[in-house]
């Protein structure tokens, strides 16, 4: 078992809700090894209007 860092900045869904938010979070974790730990340490608009943009903070189990 190995733990890691990682920093990943995702895009919201335009048709995402934030109810879901959760789940679809640690989906997109997911692909990158078993989320441990996980938190949204920001949350910023993009000028181009595609929505939110989240900056996620993981240690992850792979």
């Amino acid at each position: 078992m190995r733990l890691t860092s990682k920093t990943l900045t995702l895009s919201w869904p335009k048709d995402l809700k934030a109810s879901d938010l959760r789940r679809w979070v640690k989906d997109q974790l997911s692909i990158h090894g078993a989320p441990l730990r996980w938190a949204i340490t920001s949350v910023n608009h993009s000028e181009q209007d595609h929505g939110p943009v989240l900056e996620i903070e993981a240690v992850l189990i792979e």
